[in-house]
């Protein structure tokens, strides 16, 4: 998490990261692309989604595209 996650996008101008190049970074692009890391390079278990809040009444979740539908 630390090597990354934390320190490839933490205190960083999102707009200037080759990640998000032709992409808007926001929050839920942030969260597929660090789901996305995770379940690359993470092997001591699996990743069944990722949650990031903005603020308490603002947070997005993805799973890989295996969300529950209502």
């Amino acid at each position: 998490m630390n090597e990354n996650i934390l320190k490839r996008f933490g205190h960083e101008n999102l707009n200037t990261l080759e990640e998000f190049r032709g992409t808007v970074p926001t929050t839920e692009n942030l969260c597929v692309e660090v789901y996305n890391i995770l379940e690359r390079g993470f092997r001591h278990a699996q990743i069944e989604k990722i949650r990031m809040e903005e603020t308490m009444l603002n947070s997005f979740e993805y799973a890989g595209g295996r969300e529950i539908r209502s």
